[in-house]
């Protein structure tokens, strides 16, 4: 199926709800339709996705970027506000069944996983670009460490992460592997990530999983293609895969930092999508960064921009989040920031501890030193 297909049927129905406008900013105004059905319909084919055996690793790790950076969680559990609005949330379902109905019935072999994927790259989903008004901080009672939060003096949180003592004493150490991504402007590049090695042998693939609420035996249930087998062999670090050990194509490992390690400088991690890459004009970058001092304290920003070109005019777009200022502290895995508002942030770090000048990975996501 060509992906502009999608593109077109979902643009038609996003531009058929705004008839769906109200006095109530916050969920029935046009940008918020437009993200609601978005999200609704990225939904609705992941979840078919799922029921497949669900996204490719790399792809996986696509949507959560998309979700992670648009706020994909918070338009989502706003959803739930249109039963005060029955009229707007009728048209939602209207658009929605149009939306699926079409796909499915012309493209009758679809992949829902090919289609899903394809939805959380379309210019109009990059909403913290295009409407980063709609994204303001929500109440949540998730334990997601990368989901959005509102503390009492209302400012951006990011929900604690608690990592068991246990889970810690049985690590060996951590490796990196690497995999693709599309990048951007569209681009495809290369993400370096981290893999926790187990001295029983196991490996996880998503640090995520050792803050999984139930532990680390509930989390390999839960979602077991995120676990493997390691093995040292010749001088050699490997994973297993399903057609056999392959050596880790970075064969340097980090041990677990010493408590009240320190972290000093610029660390900035960059994000985006676009359509340069297939012959488009749209370009979403998207960065986060956090400014360490020995001294313990630090500094959290983000942003947003997005170009478009049009014949010969270009629209540049750029949003950019106050400064959080706060104190940082670092045990074992863990790093815990208490910003000045009272705010909290609880994140996996893993950085050489010998050298942790070049990057450092937070929850899997990794950040570049930066010049001051």
């Amino acid at each position: 199926m060509r992906v502009n297909a999608i593109f077109i049927t979902l643009l038609f129905s996003l531009t058929a709800v705004q008839s769906g406008y109200a006095q109530d900013i916050d969920i029935t105004s046009v940008p918020f339709m437009r993200a609601a059905l978005a999200v609704m319909t990225f939904d609705y084919f992941a979840s078919k996705c799922k029921q497949r055996g669900g996204f490719a690793p790399d792809n996986a790790a696509q949507v959560e970027t998309w979700q992670s950076v648009n706020g994909v969680v918070q338009i989502r559990t706003r959803l739930q506000d249109f039963e005060r609005h029955p009229t707007q949330k009728r048209q939602l379902e209207q658009a929605l069944a149009e939306i699926t109905s079409k796909v499915e019935t012309q493209h009758v072999n679809i992949n829902p996983c090919s289609v899903a994927l394809s939805l959380s790259k379309l210019p109009d989903a990059q909403f913290a670009t295009v409407s980063p008004q709609i994204l303001t901080p929500i109440d949540t009672s998730t334990k997601n460490p990368q989901e959005v939060v509102r503390p009492t003096s209302g400012k951006t949180a990011i929900a604690p992460s608690a990592v068991n003592p246990e889970t810690v004493a049985q690590i060996h150490s951590f490796g990196f592997n690497s995999r693709p991504k599309v990048g951007i402007g569209g681009f495809v590049t290369v993400d370096i990530y981290p893999v926790v090695l187990f001295r029983n042998g196991d490996a996880l693939t998503n640090v995520k999983g050792l803050s999984f609420s139930g532990g680390l035996a509930a989390h390999k249930r839960a979602n077991p293609g995120e676990w493997t087998r390691w093995r040292n062999q010749g001088g050699k670090v490997q994973l297993a895969h399903k057609d056999g050990w392959k050596a880790l194509p970075f064969q340097t490992t980090y041990a677990k930092l010493p408590n009240n390690f320190k972290l000093n400088g610029l660390f900035r991690s960059l994000s985006g999508t676009g359509t340069i890459a297939v012959g488009g004009s749209q370009s979403v970058t998207v960065w986060q960064d956090y400014r360490f001092s020995p001294d313990g304290r630090v500094v959290r920003g983000n942003g947003a921009g997005g170009q478009a070109e049009s014949g010969d005019s270009s629209v540049v777009t750029s949003n950019i989040a106050p400064n959080q200022r706060g104190r940082y502290r670092i045990q074992g895995v863990v790093l815990h920031i208490t910003y000045d508002d009272g705010s909290e942030e609880r994140r996996i770090l893993i950085t050489d501890p010998k050298d942790p000048k070049s990057a450092i990975w937070l929850d899997g996501i990794g950040y570049a030193r930066r010049k001051q």
